[in-house]
């Protein structure tokens, strides 16, 4: 009897894991699809909600994105350029990166880019209708960023980043 419990009991756990085994390979098949050759740039509209505020603020401009970094152009509410690399988030003419960047960094790379590797490694994965949903593995991130959504069928048309705190950001993207 003993046995027999056992037995269904690991059949049971084996289930589970071989159903987010399919549900891992259907996400990075559908980010594969969203992916484009680089390098590659965009235009951007973003609306980030801050729990509090009535309505969102909202900024528009463009994107670069390369194999090693990402310039991130704000034309809308006002003019501002970022460089985002493996060391860290640079404003324009500032040698030094903002304090603490290097991670956020790594991880906007890894998304914008459809680095499946540092995503598969980082995110638990799965798929909702055209979105690839990434929910954080690692405590420290997971106690920042509840999930993070990335759409589109073809390519990547929308990012959303929804925050421990309620606060939200959507970034819709179009190719110039």
């Amino acid at each position: 009897m003993m046995r027999l419990l056992v037995a269904m009991m690991l059949l049971m756990v084996s289930a589970v894991i071989a159903a987010e085994d399919e549900m891992t390979l259907k996400a990075l098949s559908a980010l594969e699809k969203q992916s484009e050759p680089l390098p590659l740039s965009l235009e951007f509209s973003q609306k980030k909600q801050l729990s509090g505020l009535p309505r969102p603020l909202v900024s528009a401009g463009q994107l670069d994105i390369r194999k090693d970094e990402i310039v991130w152009t704000t034309e809308h509410p006002q003019q501002q350029q970022l460089t985002i690399n493996r060391q860290g988030i640079f404003e324009q003419g500032n040698e030094d990166s903002v304090s603490g960047s290097d991670t956020i960094a790594q991880l906007l790379l890894a998304i914008l880019q459809q680095d499946e590797a540092v995503l598969k490694q980082q995110f638990r994965l799965s798929l909702e209708q055209n979105c690839v949903v990434m929910v954080p593995e690692a405590d420290a991130l997971a106690s920042v960023i509840e999930k993070i959504h990335s759409c589109g069928t073809d390519r990547v048309e929308l990012v959303e980043l929804f925050e421990q705190n309620g606060n939200t950001t959507r970034i819709e993207l179009s190719k110039r």
